[in-house]
């Protein structure tokens, strides 16, 4: 029995997955039984006082509001043009929020959060030293965390459960995004390495940052500083699609561009995969096509039931799936609609 691994922050993963680099074994991991991995590389706020859900409502893409509490949320905060600062989860608890955001947005995190909430209607902190995420995946899932806490019934994605393991509370949301299907439980730092370790004993094995990287890649989900820049639209990709926009709550930071493209137009690139012949070379590489650049190819994994190389890439719209595009290493691919696969490991059309 291994002890989870640790995830490097999301800003550090490895833009490329080689084949051989995650094993037949691990993917059964996921698609049989239950993985478990202790998720790094992230900060956290906790933000409290009574207008708390209000102001972050007037800040992000999600709607806050509508889930009421104890819900798990996937947005995206923005800048006043519309361009994504960066993705983000919020846990809606009763007596606070908790914010999750890729660490290399940390600091821009806090800046807004800093100069937009009033102090008398919602305090944040910093709460990334003392909390830790662990997560567990695959369809034995929810027997592996009911086995450790004595979870009665799994909660549908989005919700978040209270539970407890040896004295420490945790906070256990049900996610089904990323191509992981399965939960993240929100602990303090102190209580995760004996968590993590209950989960392994009770039948869940550890799992790689590689693999997570590959079932990301493969369920077409962006990464801030690969897919994402600080010269993004949301619907460039798939934030809408992928849950993380609302058009109805109203206003909130960015949302008249995001508004105007929606109701008024389009994008005029968006996220596609890729299928390439060979292994890329260094990441990112531009797409051509007739010796126009049409977009740039940033994240790529070797994708096991294609028998090929699987990549995403933000190009421009009219490149249709099935179009071939050349690669500046010199290398031919085709473009193709995403998912790859969906969260389960399945093959998509």
């Amino acid at each position: 029995m291994t002890a989870p691994r640790p995830s490097p922050p999301p800003g550090a993963a490895d833009a490329l997955i080689e084949r051989g680099v995650v094993s037949r074994a691990e993917r059964e991991t996921l698609a049989i039984r239950a993985g478990v991995i202790v998720r790094a590389g992230l900060a956290r706020f906790r933000l409290t006082g009574g207008g708390k859900v209000a102001c972050v409502q007037g800040l992000v893409t999600c709607d806050v509001e509508k889930p009421g509490d104890d819900s798990h949320l996937f947005g995206a905060l923005l800048d006043a043009k519309g361009m994504i600062v960066t993705p983000l989860w919020i846990l809606r608890f009763k007596d606070a929020l908790v914010v999750e955001v890729p660490e290399p947005a940390g600091r821009s995190v806090a800046d807004t959060l800093t100069r937009s909430l009033p102090p008398r209607l919602c305090r944040h902190e910093v709460v990334s030293a003392e909390t830790a995420s662990v997560g567990l995946y695959g369809p034995a899932a929810a027997k592996v965390l009911a086995a450790v806490t004595g979870m009665a019934e799994s909660p549908p994605a989005g919700r978040v459960l209270h539970l407890a393991h040896a004295g420490a509370q945790l906070a256990a949301a049900r996610v089904a995004a990323r191509g992981l299907d399965g939960f993240e439980c929100l602990v303090s730092a102190a209580a995760a390495p004996a968590l993590s370790a209950a989960f392994a004993a009770a039948g869940a094995t550890s799992i790689s940052p590689a693999l997570l990287e590959e079932r990301r890649i493969l369920a077409g989900f962006p990464r801030l500083g690969a897919e994402i820049d600080e010269k993004t639209l949301p619907q460039e990709v798939r934030l809408d699609e992928l849950g993380a926009v609302s058009y109805t709550k109203g206003c909130y930071l960015g949302q008249e561009t995001v508004a105007r493209v929606h109701f008024r137009g389009h994008a005029n690139r968006h996220l596609r995969g890729v299928a390439l012949e060979r292994v890329p070379g260094a990441l990112p590489l531009e797409l051509v096509d007739g010796g126009r650049r049409i977009g740039r190819l940033t994240s790529a994994c070797w994708w096991e039931a294609g028998g090929c190389y699987a990549g995403l890439a933000v190009m421009r719209r009219e490149s249709a799936p099935g179009a071939p595009v050349q690669l500046a290493d010199g290398s031919i691919g085709s473009v193709r609609e995403l998912p790859w696969e969906d969260a389960a490991g399945g093959t998509t059309p």
